[in-house]
């Protein structure tokens, strides 16, 4: 569903608002990401709505330090905020949702990047990490990418937001952001590969005049072997997606150049 955001942003500054004292710590990813790419000194404006997101996806890449009194999970349980178990009992998947709304739409979730076979010595799935005290994570692959380099927005700059204190917060690169939703495509089902699309189309929209840029920035995945195995998966998996081979190349060294599909990033446009 799409229609206009006020209500999702003032819940997205709730949440920071109420876990600021951690906004260095944590990056913003998923759904609200893809919104405040609207707000990016790059991006050129649309007059348009966009996709409706009702969870805040925070991202961090290990473990989080306590900083003053109280943890993140206390915060946001003094803030009215209940916290849920979900799944498996012995690794649940830890929500967060708002207490004064019966059966909400909207919640908190905490995320890590998962790396290695993606299992325990024991056998089992390496699902959760814990971050900090009382607070789990869901380990996911590729999440490394978004926070390979991010950005920073001020929630001054959110017309719904901007009677409110200012604060600042870091989402992932437009690039990576884009490449990380075509990775995971493939673990998506139906619905889940709609709403993927839906970002990647609105992230595209936002930056359609630096396409080129965009493309040229994957080029600090290749001195690490996993990221660039993942970008020759990006590659294969855009081609296979979108059947267009529209290139610019990008030279990493003079021994080697590899092809960066700009038409990949420019399908959706």
């Amino acid at each position: 569903m799409i229609q206009k955001m006020k209500d999702e942003m003032q819940f997205l500054y709730r949440v920071l608002d109420t876990i600021q004292a951690y906004l260095q710590d944590i990056i913003l990813i998923g759904g609200f990401a893809s919104l405040l790419y609207r707000f990016h000194e790059e991006a050129t404006q649309v007059d348009s709505h966009y996709l409706i997101t009702y969870d805040v996806d925070l991202a961090a890449e290990g473990k989080i330090p306590i900083r003053g009194d109280n943890s993140i999970h206390d915060l946001l349980e003094k803030a009215g905020f209940e916290c849920k178990l979900l799944g498996n009992f012995e690794e649940p998947i830890v929500k967060y949702y708002p207490t004064e709304i019966k059966e909400s739409k909207y919640y908190v979730e905490f995320l890590s990047p998962l790396s290695g076979s993606g299992t325990k010595r024991n056998g089992k799935p390496d699902l959760i990490e814990t971050i900090q005290k009382d607070l789990s994570a869901q380990k996911l692959r590729y999440l490394d990418l978004l926070m390979k380099s991010t950005s920073k927005v001020h929630t001054s700059s959110i017309s719904d937001l901007q009677e409110q204190p200012d604060l600042i917060v870091r989402i992932p690169d437009p690039s990576m952001y884009i490449m990380q939703k075509i990775l995971i495509l493939k673990e998506r089902g139906p619905t889940g590969q709609n709403k993927e699309y839906a970002y990647i189309y609105q992230t595209l929209t936002c930056f359609r005049k630096h396409l080129k840029s965009l493309a040229g920035r994957y080029e600090v995945l290749i001195t690490n072997q996993d990221w660039k195995r993942w970008y020759f998966n990006f590659l294969r998996l855009s081609h296979d997606l979108f059947r267009i081979y529209l290139f610019s190349e990008i030279s990493f060294n003079p021994l080697f150049s590899i092809p960066i599909s700009s038409g990949v990033l420019s399908h959706f446009l």
